[in-house]
């Protein structure tokens, strides 16, 4: 898997520990920082080669992954938890 973080959203000195807290969710994980006018901390999460590529059921709007392994849980699981991560240190 490989996600693609914020770096106008997160500050250098907290990079860090989002990069441990990330990895604590997903060990084999290739994390990317870019700039991006968006507030969102986590841009974009693109499946591993382990990770299935292909929809479910040929709609290319099926997630192939279900429940809280879509891409989109993911991004929403680890949206939130570097918000509280970055919340409770106080930057």
């Amino acid at each position: 898997m490989r996600i693609t973080l914020n770096t106008s959203s997160i500050p250098d000195s907290r990079r860090p520990q989002v990069e441990a807290l990330v990895h604590s969710f997903a060990k084999a994980t290739e994390i990317v920082w870019l700039p991006s006018r968006f507030p969102r901390f986590v841009m974009l999460v693109e499946p591993g080669p382990q990770d299935s590529s292909q929809p479910a059921g040929g709609s290319i709007f099926e997630s192939p992954l279900a429940g809280n392994r879509s891409l989109a849980s993911v991004t929403e699981f680890l949206e939130t938890r570097i918000k509280e991560c970055l919340a409770g240190s106080g930057d």
